[in-house]
Parts: C-alpha cells; structure tokens; sequence
C-alpha cells in the first residue's frame, strides 16, 4: 500500500513538473508612457527598459526609444505597454543611424555633431546597469505615466 502512494505521489509531482507549474504567469500588461530627463532636461534618442523584479524573464520586459521632447511609450512583447508590478529601469543609448558607422574621416565628423546635437550625453553608466540601476517604477493600471528624472 505504502508502494502505491509513493507511486501516486511520484505521478502527482510529475504531472505538476510538466504543466509548467515552476515559472510564474506574466502579469497583465498594462499602457506606460512618460518623459525621462537628465539635470532637468529631456533627453531625446535613448532607449527605455522597464524589467520586471523576480522570475518573470527577459521576455517580459518592455522597451521604447524617446522622442525629441524625451517623451518615451513602452511596448511588451508586441503589445503597448509593460507588466503590471515592479519594474527595474535601464536607459541606454538609441542605435546610431547606419549612415554614421563608418570610418571615414567625413562619416566620424558627420557623427561627432551628431552626437553633440543629442544633449546629455555621455549618459551616466550607472543608469545602463540592470543591476546597479537606481530607477524602479511600480506599474500599475491606475497609473499611465512615468516621468523619470536622471542625474548625474
């Protein structure tokens, strides 16, 4: 009898390895939207991520690129919006465009006005740091937009 209750439990435990039960359910995503600036000043052309705290995964984090007015909106995994719940905040620099990768001496000039038209830069390295980043924004479907204020 002790037999066929290990064996039970045995099937139990196996059943609930295979349905996926160890990785949690993403939360509901929800719209976000917001202006991130640096010493007061909006910063246009770089990337916002909102990561989510805990054992979600890289695929439910969300993204977006700033407008010239530093305006930001996210999109999670083709939806707008990111996951409801406590995010980790990263900025980093937007993709420079193809036309300024090259190494020619009119291309590095093209692309060190371009660069100085950005404003703010160089970013402080501490805001492109998943794990040293000190912005958290707490998303939630009250609330709509996030501002967020860098310094250096």
């Amino acid at each position: 009898m002790s037999l066929l209750r290990l064996s039970l439990a045995g099937c139990a435990a196996l059943v609930t390895l295979a349905s996926g039960c160890g990785k949690p359910k993403p939360p509901p995503v929800v719209e976000v939207s917001g202006i991130v600036r640096l010493d007061g000043k909006p910063l246009k052309n770089v990337v916002v991520t909102f990561v989510p705290v805990g054992e979600l995964g890289l695929e439910c984090q969300a993204s977006g690129v700033t407008d010239e007015a530093g305006r930001y909106s996210l999109t999670c995994g083709g939806r707008s919006g990111a996951c409801a719940g406590e995010n980790q905040v990263t900025i980093t620099e937007a993709e420079i465009p193809a036309r300024l990768k090259g190494e020619d001496l009119k291309v590095q000039e093209e692309l060190a006005r371009y660069l100085r038209d950005q404003g703010g830069r160089p970013l402080p390295p501490l805001y492109s740091n998943l794990a040293q980043s000190p912005l958290k924004v707490n998303v939630s479907a009250s609330q709509r937009e996030y501002d967020l204020e860098l310094t250096r």
